[in-house]
C-alpha cells in the first residue's frame, strides 16, 4: 500500500515537471528579436520563468520522464515470492 502511495505522489510530481518545463521564447516584449534578457515561460504562459531557465527544460523533461517512469514501476510491480515457483 505505502509503495503504491509513494508510486502515485513520485509519478505525479514527475508530470507536474513534463507539463510545466519553460519552453524558449520571449515575454513580454514588443520585439521579439531585441529582447534577449526577458524569462520564458510555460506552454500554457502560466508559469513566467526568469531569464535563463529555458535552458532547463531538457534537464526537466528527462528527470520529469524518469520520475514518471519510477512511479509507474512502484504502483504497478508485483511483490515476489520468497518461496521459487520450480520448488515442488
Amino acid at each position: 500500500m505505502l509503495r503504491r502511495l509513494i508510486g502515485a505522489a513520485i509519478t505525479i510530481l514527475g508530470v507536474l515537471l513534463v507539463l510545466f518545463v519553460p519552453v524558449g521564447g520571449v515575454i513580454n516584449c514588443p520585439n521579439p528579436g531585441f529582447c534577449h534578457e526577458q524569462g520564458a515561460s510555460d506552454y500554457w504562459g502560466l508559469i513566467n520563468y526568469p531569464a535563463g531557465w529555458d535552458t532547463l527544460a531538457v534537464p526537466m523533461l528527462i528527470v520529469g520522464v524518469a520520475l514518471v517512469v519510477t512511479g509507474i514501476v512502484l504502483m504497478v510491480k508485483h511483490r515476489r515470492s520468497t518461496r521459487s515457483p520450480l520448488a515442488g
